[in-house]
């Protein structure tokens, strides 16, 4: 009860707050790891003022400042973020020159050294905890980057950034074409004010116009229920205007999409479309779920048929989401089932708040789709290709991706993987991942044709998993009983992982890296090449290499999927068409287990394998397990 009054304070305190940043862009944030949220309640705005929170979770309001400060740019950062100590917090990039200020609290007498590059003001803020903060100035040069760092102090709260322009703000330049500015329209962007109705007939009038038109949010922090985006509509957020969702449950209507797919009966979002076409979302600015935690202002674990995703398309057609930050989403951030034609460019996550089930982005059953240059921190997967009804998916192009962290996969296929998946590309993707990269078909999928190449990983638990299982799950519409599924015609090239660790709940230290089929249903023609793979090890149990391995065939298909593997390295088992060639596995513990395992493999070439093996290493350090020792390879 306690946290629910503080963000209701917290709302209110943000109500005068308005938005429009003319100067910050690429705001990036790296204080984020496991159990740590606070990246997620970084935000950027526009109109630096009296009444304003100065933390994005915790309502610190601020109660005077100095006159040249009133209406500047600023970053308002996590509460939490005090507490951070391992060096660069932030970065962000100037649209023009500009002077930007640090309002550093004065209860920290040594000043972080970050700071001796700017220069000591008068000009000050002040908050209702009784805080001064005075502030530090330093002028920065159009696209110059500014570099944030810690605070100094985890006593005492954290500082704040405001940004304003050296010579004439520049100007928010009004969209081309028809356009409806809802703040004209009678839309209140205090902050609380919900303007569902206001929203949606501006949305309205733009697609009943012949050539449509765009709903231009701007200069304020506007609240609302569901939306649903129709044809012909551009809804532009400008950068540093906030789109909210809504804290009160009533203001998300339940609508029922007409496709049958698994996921069918998830009947809540924030912006929703189906059977639409040419619809964009873009604008540089952010659209926040305000989910702060787990259980404010959704609950729940497993029903995600309760909780709004920020975003959800159904059967839509040329569809751009370009240039915006998504935030704090109570469930998936983003979901497309059956679209075709999409551009997903220059997009922002910021979802990790605790909340279950905080993807990245979830592409269902899409074609001919393009995400490009994405960063991402989220509490579930990053990318997410899945195939939730029978309509096809494939044509998928993935590249520029960036993840501060992701608390399961920074690249998946799967799990629920019903309708084909076809000619995925996923390339250049970087980033922190508690899990691994995976493709996975369980539900009767048939995946051909994936490629996932120079993807580089600064922790995972394993370097990837490739699974194909059966657990056979169906939908009211879909195959009963559901088939065995397929996958083929997959290459994993220049993955590498400079840290590895592991998730105790998803069997430990050492699990190792596995490509698994079924008997009689093997994965086919999958090629691993020029990869640098580091792996946990400590596996000191000769038994491990020779136990009885379960199929676990409808186990919920995850980089542990056979528990700890009889290699340290990679576990090759129900593979028909396997090439391997110049890959090498290294060992962050001592172990016993070969690099490599094979287990009913046919077809299979190794050249180049450059690996590790301590003294105790049985039975060899590459092992098939019918066929035996594997030479062709370098130890």
């Amino acid at each position: 009860m306690k946290r629910l009054i503080l963000t209701c304070c917290l709302l209110a305190a943000t109500a005068a707050a308005h938005a429009d940043t003319r100067l910050i862009t690429r705001l990036d944030v790296l204080d984020v790891w496991q159990f740590n949220y606070n990246i997620s309640h970084w935000l950027e705005q526009g109109n630096l003022r009296t009444g304003v929170s100065m933390y994005g979770e915790e309502p610190v309001a601020v109660t005077a400042l100095s006159p040249e400060l009133e209406g500047a740019d600023w970053i308002q950062p996590a509460y939490g973020s005090k507490r951070f100590d391992r060096g660069d917090i932030a970065y962000f990039d100037l649209k023009a020159d500009a002077e930007v200020f640090v309002a550093h609290n004065d209860a920290i007498a040594e000043k972080p050294a970050w700071l001796d590059s700017f220069v000591r003001t008068s000009l000050y803020i002040a908050n209702d905890r009784g805080e001064r903060f005075t502030c530090y100035r330093r002028p920065y040069r159009r696209g110059e980057h500014v570099t944030l760092g810690e605070n100094g102090s985890s006593s005492h709260n954290m500082y704040l950034v405001a940004v304003r322009p050296l010579g004439e703000w520049p100007e928010t330049v009004r969209p081309a074409g028809f356009v409806v500015d809802i703040a004209e329209a009678g839309a209140v962007g205090d902050g609380a004010t919900v303007n569902t109705a206001v929203l949606q007939a501006a949305i309205d009038k733009c697609s009943a116009r012949k050539g449509g038109g765009t709903v231009w949010v701007r200069d304020g922090i506007y609240v609302t229920g569901t939306l649903q985006l129709k044809s012909n509509v551009t809804l532009r957020v400008e950068a540093g205007a906030i789109l909210r969702g809504s804290v009160n449950h009533d203001d998300f209507p339940p609508l029922r999409c007409s496709l049958p797919s698994f996921r069918g009966k998830e009947d809540f979002q924030m912006i929703y479309a189906e059977k639409a076409s040419n619809i964009t979302i873009c604008g540089g600015g952010i659209i926040d779920g305000c989910s702060l935690f787990e259980g404010y202002p959704w609950r729940g674990r497993n029903n995600e048929h309760e909780r709004p995703r920020l975003i959800r398309m159904v059967e839509c057609e040329n569809v751009a989401i370009d240039g915006v930050t998504l935030a704090r989403s109570a469930n998936w951030t983003q979901y497309y089932e059956a679209c075709r034609g999409m551009r997903v460019e220059n997009v922002t996550v910021r979802c990790y708040t605790g909340t279950n089930n905080q993807d990245g982005i979830d592409l269902s059953g899409c074609s001919d789709v393009v995400v490009r240059n994405f960063l991402c921190s989220c509490g579930d997967d990053a990318i997410c290709l899945k195939a939730l009804s029978l309509t096809p998916a494939e044509n998928i192009f993935v590249e520029d991706v960036r993840a501060r962290y992701a608390n399961c996969n920074l690249v998946k296929i799967g799990t629920e993987t019903h309708g084909a998946i076809r000619n995925v590309h996923v390339r250049n993707a970087e980033g922190w991942t508690r899990y691994s990269i995976a493709i996975e078909a369980v539900d009767g999928s048939v995946i051909d044709g994936v490629t996932y190449e120079d993807i580089r990983m600064s922790n995972c638990a394993a370097p990837f998993v490739v699974r194909l299982g059966n657990r056979g799950r169906t939908f009211e519409g879909g195959p009963n009983p559901a088939p065995v599924g397929a996958i083929r015609n997959v290459t994993l090239r220049n993955i590498r992982n400079t840290g590895i660790g592991w998730v105790e709940v998803k069997g430990g230290p050492g699990v190792g890296t596995a490509v698994g089929g079924l008997k009689g249903h093997p994965i086919e023609n999958v090629l691993i090449e020029d990869c640098d793979l580091l792996l946990f090890g400590s596996v000191n149990e000769p038994q491990m290499i020779y136990r009885d391995v379960p199929e676990n065939e409808k186990k919920y298909p995850e980089f542990d999927c056979y528990g700890t593997c009889p290699a340290y390295g990679i576990y090759f088992r129900h593979v028909d068409g396997l090439q391997v060639r110049n890959v090498r596995l290294r060992l962050a513990n001592n172990d016993v287990r070969p690099a490599i395992v094979m287990d009913d493999v046919k077809n299979y070439a190794l050249e180049g394998i450059d690996y590790e093996s301590c003294s105790r290493t049985e039975p060899y350090g590459l092992w098939h397990q019918q066929d035996g020792e594997i030479r062709d390879a370098k130890k």
